[in-house]
């Protein structure tokens, strides 16, 4: 939105806007005040969409969940080296999953004319996070999608293999005999989760097992919903002869569980992770886990951002191999 539609609204001339928006002390304040109010009802920011690019800062801003996760820290490794090594400062926001914040950071950005973006959406709040991508795209600012993408759109972005590292995870399970699995997922309005449990199912059905609703089961990727979750299996009069957990933190809270009941991970019951855990838990338990490079996510989403900023016109998106640890 450019000071002319404002000046025009507030009937007063554009040099008078312009004031107002740098030099406001130098404004009368009842002029002020006017100008102000319509500038926020026309949510002008002062950034200008037509500044040639290399007005814009060289600097990319990332906005994730948060650093205590392991699967988000090695993501932001990835970016902290690739963006060093093609000397992109960093600007570093924390969401918590709050959408709110989420669309805070890219204001944040927008107003400091950041060169791009890179997002890892709040999770399960898909309809509130379309707002930061309109907003993205209204001010022209180059953006990347990791690990969480939107539902039925086409942005750029780096994302896991979900359904088919599943798939490929419950097959060896039913392979090695293994028939009566349960899942923890995460939320039913998770795009990941819901990937992940199509995966699940298509291998159940192409052993010819129907899919049983009771062996399935929902957290929030968190290890206190792993923890309920996999608790309420093990009450259950028959218990099943694996799990399959959907997020590293939903594991973490499973093997609380398993140990609690007194079983043993790998001899009581079979542990499959869609993530890999960090050493101690690998070393300490004998869990299955599918290793995807997160690393090598946050590598390449500066490198898809980079690529952007050159002119590489379209959408870039790539889904990363994955490796199993059984």
């Amino acid at each position: 939105m450019g000071i002319r539609k404002i000046a025009d609204k507030a009937n007063v001339s554009i040099a008078t806007v312009s004031r107002v928006l740098n030099t406001p002390d130098l404004v009368k304040k009842h002029t002020r005040d006017k100008v102000l109010k319509i500038a926020e009802e026309l949510d002008y920011k002062k950034y200008n969409t037509n500044f040639p690019q290399a007005s814009k800062k060289d600097e990319i801003g990332v906005i994730i969940p948060d650093v205590v996760n392991t699967f988000f820290a090695r993501i932001l490794e990835g970016i902290s080296k690739q963006a060093k090594a093609l000397d992109l400062p960093i600007t570093l926001y924390l969401t918590h999953d709050n959408p709110e914040d989420e669309l805070e950071a890219v204001d944040r950005l927008i107003e400091k004319q950041c060169r791009g973006i890179i997002l890892i959406r709040s999770r399960n709040k898909e309809k509130e996070s379309i707002k930061s991508i309109q907003k993205m795209q209204k001010y022209n600012i180059p953006f990347v999608l990791a690990d969480r993408d939107i539902t039925n759109s086409d942005n750029s972005g780096v994302f896991l293999s979900n359904a088919n590292a599943v798939y490929d995870a419950i097959n060896l399970l039913i392979n090695d005999g293994y028939e009566n699995i349960s899942i923890i997922t995460g939320p039913a309005n998770s795009l990941n989760s819901n990937q992940r449990l199509d995966g699940y199912k298509e291998a159940l059905n192409k052993h010819g097992i129907e899919t049983d609703e009771n062996m399935i089961h929902h957290g929030d990727f968190t290890m206190e919903s792993g923890l309920e979750a996999c608790t309420k299996i093990l009450e259950q009069k028959e218990i099943p002869s694996a799990i399959f957990s959907c997020a590293n933190q939903i594991t973490v809270g499973c093997l609380k569980a398993i140990t609690q009941k007194g079983l043993t991970v790998g001899k009581d019951i079979k542990l499959f992770s869609f993530n890999k855990l960090d050493a101690s838990h690998i070393s300490s338990f004998n869990i299955s886990y599918i290793e995807h490079p997160v690393e090598y996510m946050g590598e390449k989403s500066v490198t898809i951002l980079k690529n952007k900023f050159v002119g590489t016109k379209g959408i870039i998106r790539e889904i990363l191999n994955y490796k199993i640890h059984y």
